[in-house]
């Protein structure tokens, strides 16, 4: 049943999520969603390394990404997990590396 899935958050989403949130409540708050819904999945030397390595690997081949998005990429690489998307840069990556993406759709 997909409602127990669970469900990693990488560690450099939290921090994007987090960010630009003017009231120290609503970021309290938030933040207490965010790790009580989500297994939060930081990044180590090799995810960064690979990252640049896929960010290249990109580049090469016309295509401009997100070091970002190269590293939430590697992330769920690395982990043998599906992403969940909401914009073009995923499925343009998974082009070129084994990301394997779930494309949400509005």
């Amino acid at each position: 049943m997909a409602s127990e899935l669970p469900l990693g958050l990488p560690g450099v989403v939290l921090q994007e999520i987090l960010s630009g949130i003017r009231s120290e409540r609503q970021f309290e708050d938030l933040r207490e969603m965010l790790l009580a819904s989500f297994t939060i999945l930081p990044a180590t030397v090799s995810d960064h390394v690979e990252a640049a390595r896929l960010k290249n690997t990109c580049e090469r081949q016309g295509l401009n990404v997100s070091g970002i998005d190269c590293l939430i990429a590697v992330c769920a690489i690395a982990g043998n997990h599906e992403l969940l998307a909401a914009d073009d840069d995923f499925p343009a990556i998974a082009k070129h590396a084994p990301l394997k993406v779930y494309q949400a759709t509005a």
